[in-house]
Order: structure tokens, then sequence, then C-alpha cells
């Protein structure tokens, strides 16, 4: 591939979905396109670009391409301090509903949301606080997960819920015998309870602007900013908080940004976590 096929390949890919393909990735997109080419017949890089020109033809195909260019590959509660953090967040917040008399209710944006692994840990994460302060005076928890990626296939995955033996590597078995059903002799699937708690749409963080001004009280990015040219990093996170509610936090990758500051929010002192609190 020569220096300005990928560059054409790379401003192409970065319009649609603000995916930005690094120049050392470049074998990368090389390999991932000539195996797109090959399933559909087509000649050469120029054909395919061509096609992809064409919004009918390429309404479907540009999902198949950034399924190809994102990584799917995650677990359940992958970096188990930021789900800590998640609990001891929403653990406060029910603990002041209490002590206001007034029922508890939390949101919860999952962003870039894969194949469901993570959505459903928060969802668990959340099953598993402590109620006493609500139940004692007849107070109700509600609490909804909503999880956002781009890619048609993986969101189609996190619905069906199915997950290897591997995936739950990371949790013990008493946390799995609660949450999960035996599917087959390798897979489990997840609960109804849990399911019917998460809520699956496709959407693209490029277009962060349009998508709805939701008041979240935890907003958890972890894994998806390394995707974006870091100027773009800094659009996607004004938008971030923008759709957090004062006094909400967002939670994000560790090392995925660096000496961001942002007036309207203060660095939560967790050493092991990224996490910012939108002020009161």
């Amino acid at each position: 591939m020569e220096t300005a096929t990928f560059e054409r390949w790379q401003s192409l890919i970065r319009k649609y979905s603000g995916i930005w393909i690094p120049a050392n990735r470049q074998l990368f997109l090389k390999t991932s396109l000539l195996k797109r080419i090959r399933d559909l017949n087509l000649k050469d890089y120029d054909e395919y670009y061509q096609k992809l020109q064409d919004k009918n033809w390429a309404s479907l195909e540009w999902f198949q391409l950034i399924d190809a260019l994102t990584i799917h590959e995650t677990s359940f509660f992958r970096h188990k301090e930021s789900f800590d953090l998640v609990q001891h967040v929403c653990q406060q917040k029910i603990i002041q509903s209490a002590n206001s008399n007034s029922d508890c209710n939390v949101q919860i944006w999952s962003v870039g949301c894969s194949t469901g692994e993570e959505p459903y840990s928060l969802a668990i994460a959340l099953e598993e606080l402590s109620l006493n302060s609500l139940t004692e005076k007849g107070l109700r928890f509600y609490y909804g997960i909503t999880g956002i990626d781009i890619s048609y296939p993986a969101l189609s995955a996190a619905r069906r819920a199915i997950y290897s033996d591997r995936k739950l590597h990371m949790m013990s078995p008493e946390i799995q015998a609660s949450y999960f059903n035996r599917h087959d002799s390798r897979h489990w699937r997840v609960k109804e309870h849990i399911r019917n708690r998460v809520l699956f749409l496709q959407g693209n963080l490029n277009d962060i602007g349009n998508s709805p001004k939701r008041n979240y009280d935890v907003i958890f990015c972890q894994n998806v900013l390394i995707y974006f040219r870091p100027e773009d990093r800094i659009n996607i996170l004004e938008g971030l908080v923008e759709r957090l509610i004062p006094g909400g936090v967002l939670i994000l990758g560790l090392g995925e940004i660096i000496n961001w500051k942002h007036p309207e929010l203060v660095r939560i002192d967790e050493k092991n976590c990224l996490a910012y609190q939108r002020q009161l």
C-alpha cells in the first residue's frame, strides 16, 4: 500500500467514523481492507473506495469495515478498580436518597460497549449494592444501563448475551451462579433479569453532538478514546461532560487522555482509576 493510498483511506475512515488509523498501523489497515476486498470479490483498493461512495451500497458495508477495524476483545469486570469506584459512587447515592426519604434512580452510560461484557458487569455491580437504607424506609431503587457502540455485529452479540467460559474468568463462582445460566458445555448466558436492565443502541462518538442529552450518574468510557485523534478525544469528552448530572462521575481508561482538564470537573483522588466528578 503506497503512502498516498494509505492517507486516502485514513482520511475516509476518519470522516465516516472518527476512527483514526495512525501510520504505524498501516499494515493492519492493509490487511483489513484486503479481507473485505476478497470477501466482496472486488479488484483492488480503488474499486472498494469508489463503491463506498455509493451511499446505498455502503450503508451496510461500513458496519462490516468498522467492525474489522475495531477490537472487541474484552471480559467481565476488566478493570476491577473502576467497577469498585462505580459501586462506591452508587452506594453513596443510595444513602443520600434514603436520608432525603426519596426513591433512588441511577442511570449509567457504557460508551463503546462492544459485545456487552462491560454494561452487564455494571448491572451486576449495581445488583450487589446494599439497599438496606432504602428498604427500611419503604423506598425503592431503580437503575438502567445504556450501552452504545458503532458496530452492529458487536451489538448483536451483546443482545444475545452468550459468553465463553474464558470471558468469565474475572468473577467469583458465586457471582457467576447468581447472574448466569449455563447455555452449553462451553458457554454461559446472562440471566434475563440482568439483560432487561441493559439497553443497547448503535451510535457514533464522532457524532456525539447529536446524541440525546440525557442526564447520567456515571459515564463509563474505557478503551474507546484510543481510536481517535487527540483533538477528537477532547471534543468527545466535552460531549460526555454535558451528559453528566451535577455530581455525576466520568470514568476513563488509564492513559487514554493526558493532562486533560475541564472547568466543570474535579479529578477523583483514586490512583488506580482515571475518573472525574462534575461539580454541583
